[in-house]
């Protein structure tokens, strides 16, 4: 039906009474709002994802659409409520998180109770706009991830799943139509590139363990097909997992419990990104190598008193995020072009969004429609397709009366005028 259509029905929605009352909505706590030490008490590690979904439907079970963005940055809540606020969500969380629900944690958050709102913040987000460093490669992988994942549990819901088509659309442009993905934004690129950095043309010839299978320590070994560094170990805490990357990678596997019990004289760089492990590394490290120790976890998975150590490099994400500033001044030239199609996209959606109401009840009528005609004697004749023909020259019709659209009798009554018409 013509966008004209829809604007003529939209100028007489107070005469239709048509109200949008369910909003997508979101939480938030970001390196923007809180420093890591801060922060990683509310990382939301994959095995405990289900839980805090299934703790948010025992206190709110109109919730039905929710997608957990989780990063090594940021904990984001985004979901679908008519009338549960994101503050109410944002408490929720603290008490799954801390088991408090007041006092100074709370703002560390930020919330947003309005789907505009929402969805451009998305739109930021899945960027890079936001990210700690500008243009973060990874980001996009992330919100990937946490649909899917609200996706194999019916949780996407109508204006969560066009919002997150909404940030593939942009990323697609963004990709095509600026330089702003050029030069490396990856954390573990430039984990790999330091350890070059530190040891220079000795570095092939370190022994590295990444700790974790994730993630993280996958994009390790893809990036590693660049850096050709040979010696290079894995531990995880399920066995399986450090085996198959192992295998993939032509890598070595190190047992967990030789990493738990500090049992790490034989490597020169050791690189974590684990889960729920604070402080796994506090010590049993060679005092006569000079050691390069990258933790890219939260909570860190490495002891930063170890840093104190002479023969000690010791990297974390605020760190290595510094150090991915050399790409900025490209990366700022090309935001511009970034924030120009973000807000393109968004008024797209936003399109659809004020119309979403009308599509709906246009279908409604539609159904009414068709049900009055196969009642009708008149249309008693008609095959199906003549029926549908017929109901979508009635909804035509109402679309130029659109006080006509609230009233089911005014339907019964426009199939009628249109049926000696059509049957003829």
């Amino acid at each position: 039906m013509p966008g004209h259509a829809f604007s003529g029905l939209a100028s007489q929605s107070a005469k239709i009474m048509l109200v949008r009352d369910v909003h997508l909505r979101f939480v938030s706590i970001s390196h923007r709002t809180s420093p890591v030490g801060c922060r990683e008490r509310f990382y939301v590690a994959d095995g405990d994802k289900q839980a805090l979904l299934d703790y948010i439907h025992k206190q709110f079970p109109e919730v039905s659409s929710l997608m957990l963005l989780v990063t090594c940055n940021r904990t984001e809540i985004y979901f679908e409520s008519r009338s549960i606020s994101a503050s109410q969500i944002r408490d929720v969380f603290l008490k799954f998180a801390l088991g408090l629900t007041e006092g100074k944690e709370q703002p560390l958050f930020i919330t947003g109770d309005k789907t505009e709102g929402t969805v451009k913040h998305l739109l930021r987000v899945a960027a890079g706009l936001e990210s700690s460093v500008l243009g973060d490669a990874e980001i996009l992988h992330q919100v990937k991830k946490a649909y899917h994942f609200a996706l194999e549990r019916g949780l996407q819901g109508t204006l969560l799943e066009r919002a997150v088509q909404t940030v593939f659309r942009s990323h697609k442009r963004i990709s095509n139509e600026t330089a702003f993905r050029d030069g490396t934004t990856s954390t573990a690129y430039k984990a790999l590139k330091l350890t070059r950095d530190v040891f220079g043309g000795e570095a092939h010839e370190k022994n590295i363990l990444f700790v974790g299978a994730g993630d993280i320590v996958e994009q390790l070994f893809k990036y590693n097909t660049k850096f050709g560094y040979r010696n290079v170990w894995i531990t995880n805490r399920t066995e399986a997992k450090s085996k198959s990357l192992a295998k993939r990678y032509k890598a070595r596997t190190l047992p967990w419990n030789t990493l738990v019990n500090n049992q790490l004289q034989d490597f020169d760089v050791i690189i974590t990104a684990v889960s729920n492990c604070s402080s796994l590394i506090s010590g049993g490290l060679n005092p006569d190598r000079e050691l390069l120790l990258v933790d890219l976890a939260v909570p860190g998975n490495i002891d930063p008193r170890l840093q104190e150590q002479p023969n000690v490099l010791f990297s974390d994400l605020d760190n290595i995020a510094s150090h991915l500033e050399e790409n900025r001044a490209t990366r700022l030239e090309a935001a511009v072009k970034v924030e120009r199609i973000i807000k393109e996209e968004w008024r797209t959606f936003l399109q659809w969004y004020r119309q979403q109401p009308f599509r709906e009840l246009l279908a409604q009528r539609k159904t009414e429609t068709l049900k009055f005609l196969e009642e009708n004697p008149k249309s008693a004749q008609c095959e199906p397709k003549e029926l549908e023909k017929i109901a979508d020259q009635v909804v035509r019709k109402l679309l130029k009366e659109p006080g006509a659209l609230s009233d089911s009798a005014a339907v019964k009554e426009m199939v009628d005028r249109v049926l000696p018409f059509e049957s003829v």
